[in-house]
């Protein structure tokens, strides 16, 4: 008597590990939402009772898997649900990932006749909805994060009797994703352009003080690059991150260089250092490691012990001792050096120890909790005694309260900088020319 029982409840317990597989495969588990394959009889039904379907094609473009906090892919599908929740979107409108652990998006309109016509009433409905989606990802976002880049591509789903709907979709998709190519090509040229111009000469040049923490007297100036003002490429670390995927960092480097010592003497005193971000890559570089830095620098009338290069990104233990060549040699020149982002760039603490830096700078990741997390303090306490071991000067970056502040004077750290302290000032372009 009790066998059907202990069948029923392996068959129910069967088809639950069915439901679950096939779960895991038509429903996005990173978002929660049900993909293409999951919403393919509900498109058909959409498009065969209004006759026509829009569709957006919603591209996040990540180039590796989702990492940051907020997680890009994540964000843009509870802005996709506040847009339908808040009436951007109609009840009726279909949200799905493209595919399971993908970061592309597919939207189907139903709405009216009007609203998904192709021609200019669509394409004004398109740009509706992509402000209304930037608008809905910002008050996701804790100011200043930056929006997480997306291009948008939209097609249309006909009613065709001898047309299955796989088939009208995919050809839609391929129209809608072309649209993000061209976009995306559109948006290329516009970059390697404004790239052009930049090291053609429109870089900005700032300073921002390095401070004695004791007295908060200016011991050096930073000096860093970017491009001009509401552009594209106002954050400098875009800028470069482009120069170098064009093959165009070392230009940029030099023009940067050479406008920097130019425009020194408009700020640092006697004895008051220059701090050069210079990355690991351009220490091998023929402006940096010859005669043609020393002469930079001797003709702007600056000493050599006041010019400190600080030396920005990693490199590989197999490449080490290349570098390790071309820091002793500026060292004897009378250079100091500085590595910049200690404890978040380097593998290897020895790698760190054999470059011999005169500066070490903590990554503001490391600045930051101080106030609040006692690992990142126990782990900036061990960094500070290893400056004191190597005879190096340690230099807290981005301090921006007074807690911050108060945090790595306790910790013994003899210098800083920071909106706090004080806040990068640009020397005008005509005045860093050359």
């Amino acid at each position: 008597m009790l066998e059907p029982e202990i069948t029923v409840e392996a068959d129910h317990e069967r088809l639950q590990a069915e439901w679950m597989r096939f779960r895991q495969h038509v429903v996005d588990a990173a978002t929660g939402l049900p993909t293409l394959a999951a919403v393919l009889d509900d498109v058909r039904r959409l498009t065969e009772e209004r006759g026509t379907t829009g569709l957006l094609y919603i591209d996040l473009a990540l180039r590796a898997p989702a990492t940051p906090s907020p997680d890009p892919v994540k964000l843009m599908a509870r802005a996709l649900q506040a847009l339908k929740a808040e009436g951007g979107l109609g009840p009726r409108d279909i949200v799905a990932p493209l595919s399971v652990g993908g970061d592309k998006f597919l939207v189907f309109l139903r709405g009216t006749e009007a609203s998904v016509a192709d021609g200019p009433a669509g394409e004004t409905r398109v740009r509706r909805l992509r402000d209304q989606l930037q608008a809905a990802l910002r008050q996701l976002l804790p100011e200043p994060d930056p929006l997480p880049a997306f291009r948008m591509g939209h097609a249309f789903l006909y009613r065709d009797p001898m047309l299955r709907t796989e088939r009208s979709l995919h050809r839609a998709l391929d129209e809608a994703m072309f649209q993000t190519l061209r976009e995306h090509t559109a948006e290329s040229d516009r970059r390697v352009q404004g790239l052009e111009e930049i090291v053609a000469g429109g870089v900005v040049t700032l300073f921002q003080p390095i401070l004695d923490l004791r007295g908060l007297t200016t011991v050096g100036h930073e000096v860093f690059s970017r491009g001009p003002a509401g552009g594209p490429f106002e954050d400098g670390e875009r800028l470069f991150a482009l120069a170098a995927r064009f093959g165009r960092l070392l230009e940029l480097e030099r023009l940067c260089r050479r406008r920097s010592l130019r425009s020194a003497h408009q700020h640092l005193r006697p004895g008051v250092k220059l701090f050069l971000n210079t990355s690991a890559r351009a220490l091998l570089d023929e402006a940096v490691a010859g005669e043609t830095f020393v002469r930079q620098v001797e003709a702007e009338g600056l000493a050599h012990g006041d010019v400190v290069l600080e030396i920005t990104g990693g490199f590989s233990m197999e490449e080490r001792r290349r570098y390790q060549r071309v820091v002793r040699r500026l060292k004897q020149e009378g250079f100091k050096v500085a590595i910049d982002d200690t404890g978040a760039g380097y593998a290897s603490l020895q790698a760190l120890v054999e470059m011999e830096p005169d500066y070490l700078k903590f990554d503001v990741s490391l600045v930051r909790p101080l106030a609040h997390n006692r690992i990142q303090r126990s782990l900036l306490e061990t960094l500070v005694e290893l400056a004191q071991k190597i005879e190096a000067r340690v230099i807290a970056a981005g301090i921006e309260s007074e807690a911050e502040l108060a945090a790595v004077r306790e910790l013994g750290v003899p210098l800083g900088q920071g909106r706090y302290l004080a806040a990068p000032v640009m020397i005008p372009m005509e005045d860093a020319a050359g």
